[in-house]
């Protein structure tokens, strides 16, 4: 690894920027950024630039580079741009010299730093370092394996820059490091999978990480070369935090002696801003790595961290898409109405389950739901108080609980909760019991201090054999993949969350609308009913020939206005021809009885669709003697109803020989009642034509509300299982138990044959030698969609149904809009009316 020492002891608070000497493989100037004059050179300038005079403060820079090669630095540091970027200048040659050299420039605090290094033989250009790069980052294309990617990447950087030892090295959350890859020498041991402490590399030292991502140590055993002048009294150091020369700590010397490491050279891996780890390179003797192929290498460094992003991020949406299909199963039944508690409730150990953990638990408000081996609920209020108190959110986890709740011994050793709500105690914890479990280290992690004549002295440790050491009082750490789970869970659990959020609120503006629509309609049935009595009471006496008559005659009807009104407010009643007749009976006098005809097939309403219809109706008929062809003798009313297998129920009203229609300025309410309670309540349709020979209406009742009267049996199934014996079927759904469930409804519906594919490249085999009559797809298929195969099989003239649990057609793309959708669960009676709509669909485009 690289720049080690311990997190309390005096290397952790050694100011590793600031150095004041640097390493002798390469010279280095500092200058005023403004001026351009010498504040500082190093002592060994003139002998790594083959003699002549010694730079002295307040020389002109260029004096000692020339003038042309320092306008060219100039312009390199320019185009590095950003704060701390590095200008390079390669093949430089000084004035009255033959050498050639590379040259770096950043400016930094204040400071102008340049860094000269003896350049390679001509060989090794940068551009045969870049091509070479370029070489090495092709071969990682393809790789979407997060393990199979680091052991690739250490081997490739070896190739690169041929180190005996290369390690792709990972920090933990608590700042230890392991070794995920590793390509090394024959000879050498192996430190595979073993752990270093956080002690190794302190926080100074990652700071640098992130800030200069290529680090050599030519030669462990180098004497670090001083500046010259040393800092005046007052002066600021020297920050070269940038600077590729700059002196390492002779305590981190040391450490790579005690590893048998002569020359080393890291490279960061720095991920979404974070470093997440080092590429540390080992040499068994002195090396020195040339600034091209050190550019090179940083360069690969930069592509190799994206990479990882990638295939860790693709990894983690694999094991969450798991995640959530077993949610789904799990929780299936689980109606978005259900409160949370009543919807996890049983569901907890299974959810414990998924994320590898002995007992969860979850805080809703004040009440506690505990299931396996969990807190107690003053535990679970405590830790959440704490998180709360530190401003944690999302998801928190540990390993060792005690440590946080201080007090008798808990149940649990290890818990992550995951915050479903930052304005409410809303949380779900998930626990693991203490696991005892070796973790593998390269060497005992102590270091040593011993008393020398100069005083305390630290040293660092001199083992770096494999050395185990057993935990307790811990559970077993909290991997990527259970972050991932967990991540999916909280996702998912937000989601059922909103969905009851938002059907809470739908059902909130439903009752108020219903509120407000019952309240008007009051008002106005009052109304209604007032002026109908009086109709009938005009009518009844304009016919009549006698006192006894007329009594009689207003008697019936005012009878069969009353029982009209108990059904269009009884639950159950349920026969669609049983109310009509009910009203009819209302208007047929005793020298026409009919003038009122009604003709249909015997149909049920639901509970919803009756209630609905009864007001629609007594409204229509309430029109129909007080304006239309029933306000005068001799009218005429002719109702007739039908079931259609893709809208449903349709109603038609016909009015002859009333009065002369006169078209409505604006709609009453009445016309709102009638057009509101079809559309907004059952999602059906009213459609009303003022003709001149009389009123003409139709009406439309989704099949889902209308059952066969003998069978109650919804009709839109015997509807389409006629035309499915027998007939083949093409199921595309990732989500094996779904794809089960929908071929036994369809098996229900009398399909014949049935294949199923878990997704295009699958469904494209099966259509190699299987026409089906039928298709019914997936449209969202994990990472892909099922777009472009519904256009295949639509060309095909083969009806097409999506099922999605979205639920409409607002996913789909413009060019498949007129596809019926059918919503996720699927129910018999849904899929069999839009399979329906799709041969109508098909039928037309024919």
């Amino acid at each position: 690894m690289d720049e080690r020492s311990s997190g309390e002891d005096p290397c952790a608070r050694e100011p590793i920027h600031i150095p004041g000497a640097i390493q002798p493989h390469g010279a280095m100037l500092v200058c005023d950024p403004v001026t351009f004059s010498i504040l500082h050179v190093s002592r060994n300038f003139a002998g790594i630039t083959g003699g002549g005079a010694i730079p002295f403060p307040g020389q002109p820079v260029s004096e000692v580079l020339g003038r042309q090669h320092l306008h060219d630095l100039r312009n390199a540091s320019a185009r590095a741009g950003h704060r701390g970027g590095v200008g390079i200048l390669a093949g430089l040659v000084l004035p009255g010299g033959t050498r050639r050299f590379d040259a770096t420039i950043h400016v930094h605090a204040g400071r102008c730093i340049i860094e000269l290094e003896p350049a390679p033989p001509e060989e090794q250009t940068s551009s045969q370092a870049l091509e070479l790069t370029r070489q090495l980052i092709a071969r990682l294309d393809g790789v979407t394996d997060t393990r199979r990617l680091l052991t690739v990447g250490a081997r490739l950087v070896q190739a690169l820059l041929g180190y005996d030892r290369v390690m792709i090295y990972r920090f933990g959350d608590d700042g230890a490091g392991q070794v995920m890859a590793e390509a090394a020498a024959p000879e050498l041991g192996s430190f595979l999978g073993h752990r270093f402490p956080a002690s190794d590399i302190p926080e100074q030292a990652r700071r640098l990480y992130l800030q200069n991502p290529i680090r050599m140590i030519a030669d462990s055993a180098y004497e670090p070369v001083p500046l010259d002048p040393p800092l005046a009294p007052g002066e600021a150091p020297v920050d070269m935090s940038h600077a590729h020369l700059r002196s390492v700590s002779p305590v981190h010397c040391q450490y790579l002696r005690n590893m048998d490491v002569g020359a080393s050279l890291s490279i960061s891996l720095i991920v979404e801003g974070k470093l997440w780890g080092l590429i540390p390179c080992h040499h068994r003797t002195a090396r020195v790595t040339p600034l091209a192929l050190r550019m090179a290498a940083e360069l690969f460094g930069h592509y190799f961290a994206m990479q990882i992003a990638a295939t860790e991020r693709r990894e983690a949406m694999l094991v969450s898409a798991g995640a959530r299909r077993q949610l789904d199963l799990m929780i299936a039944e689980a109606g978005t109405d259900q409160p949370l508690d009543q919807a996890l409730r049983g569901r907890l150990p299974g959810l414990a389950a998924l994320a590898g953990c002995h007992g969860a638990a979850l805080l809703n408000g004040e009440d506690w739901l505990a299931s396996g081996a969990a807190l107690s609920h003053e535990d679970g209020l405590r830790l959440l108080d704490l998180l709360s108190r530190e401003a944690t959110r999302g998801i928190w986890h540990t390993q060792a609980l005690g440590t946080l709740l201080r007090g008798p011994a808990l149940p649990v050793a290890g818990a992550m909760v995951l915050r479903l709500s930052d304005k409410s105690n809303i949380a779900l914890f998930l626990f693991r019991r203490e696991e005892a479990h070796d973790l593998n280290w390269a060497g005992p992690p102590e270091k040593s201090v011993t008393d020398t004549p100069d005083g305390p002295r630290l040293f660092p440790r001199k083992s770096f054999d494999l050395w185990r050491e057993r935990v307790h009082g811990r559970c077993l750490p909290w991997d990527e993949q259970t972050l991932a789970i967990a991540e999916a869970l909280r996702s998912w659990l937000r989601d059922v969350m909103l969905s009851q959020s938002e059907a809470a609120a739908e059902e909130r503006a439903r009752t108020a609308h219903r509120r407000n629509i019952v309240n008007q309609e009051l008002n106005h049935r009052v109304k209604n009913v007032l002026a109908l009595v009086r109709s009938i009471v005009l009518q009844t006496g304009a016919s009549a020939t006698s006192v006894d008559q007329y009594t009689q005659a207003l008697e019936g009807r005012l009878h069969a206005l009353a029982t009209a009104h108990d059904n269009s407010l009884r639950e159950g009643s349920g026969s669609l021809g049983a109310l009509i007749e009910t009203e009819a009976m209302l208007f047929r006098g005793d020298d026409d009885p009919g003038r009122v005809t009604a003709q249909g097939p015997e149909l049920r309403l639901d509970d919803t669709a009756f209630g609905v219809f009864a007001l629609v109706l007594h409204e229509m008929m309430t029109n129909a003697a007080k304006y239309g062809a029933l306000s005068v003798p001799g009218g005429q009313l002719s109702i007739s109803w039908s079931f259609d297998g893709i809208e449903g129920l349709v109603l038609n009203w016909r009015e002859s020989g009333g009065p002369a229609v006169v078209v409505p300025h604006e709609s009453g309410f009445g016309s709102r009642l009638i057009r509101g309670s079809m559309e907004y309540d059952l999602q059906g349709r009213a459609e009303i034509e003022f003709a001149a020979g009389g009123l003409l209406a139709r009406f439309v009742i989704p099949a889902l509300h209308v059952t066969d009267a003998d069978t109650q049996e919804v009709l839109a199934i015997g509807t389409v299982q006629g035309t499915l014996d027998g007939q083949s079927v093409l199921i595309v759904e990732d989500q094996a138990l779904i794809a089960l469930d929908t071929q036994e409804t369809l098996r229900h519906l009398g399909a014949g044959e049935i294949r199923i594919a878990g997704g295009l490249a699958q469904a494209q085999a099966v259509l190699q030698d299987f026409s089906p009559d039928l298709a019914v797809l997936d449209f969202e298929l994990g990472g892909e969609t099922s777009e472009s195969l519904a256009h295949a099989l639509i060309a095909r003239h083969c009806p097409v149904v999506f099922a999605t649990g979205y639920g409409d057609r607002l996913m789909l793309p413009e060019g498949l809009r007129h596809v019926p959708v059918v919503s996720k669960p699927i129910g018999s009676a849904a899929i069999a009316l839009q399979i329906a709509a799709a041969r109508a669909v098909v039928t037309a485009a024919e």
